[in-house]
């Protein structure tokens, strides 16, 4: 029985750190969509007009995913946008990391730009973040919350 609440607190603090995550990456970048407009160009992936729509996006997408993870009704759509984002991020680091650019990923806002950009360390993160979010959508994919009332009622 022990091993089991172990386990559980795990899965209740991988959610926690994962949604913390996104709420603290998003803040900055609401706060500042210019200078995360100017990150998301230093990619070379898409134009300028694409770079401006996804910097006024992705934040408020971050900040409803991360709070989304604490809502027992959303986390299972929450946890697989975030994957999807982690996907993504880890293979745009690749990307920059391969094509040799110097550049601040925008992260967390622009108090990285004046470190050089650790490529290594932002993808084995992203790794990570990506392990506590399919442990989490493994935990709910294997015990979905039981029905309510409500559901019960409506289905009769």
């Amino acid at each position: 029985m022990a091993a089991i609440n172990a386990k559980a607190y795990l899965l209740l603090i991988a959610r926690l750190v994962l949604s913390a995550v996104f709420l603290l990456a998003a803040f900055p970048k609401i706060q500042d969509p210019v200078a995360f407009t100017a990150s998301i160009e230093g990619f070379r992936v898409v134009g300028n007009n694409a770079a401006t729509w996804i910097a006024l996006g992705l934040p408020w997408l971050e900040l409803v995913t991360g709070l989304g993870l604490l809502i027992p009704q959303i986390r299972r759509a929450s946890a697989m946008i975030i994957a999807l984002l982690l996907i993504t991020f880890i293979a745009l680091h690749a990307s920059a990391w391969i094509r040799d650019l110097d550049i601040n990923c925008g992260c967390f806002g622009v108090n990285e730009a004046h470190e050089a950009p650790n490529y290594l360390w932002l993808i084995l993160r992203n790794v990570a973040l990506l392990g506590a979010c399919l442990c989490t959508l493994i935990r709910d994919w294997r015990n979905p919350r039981p029905p309510s009332v409500t559901d019960e009622v409506s289905t009769s």
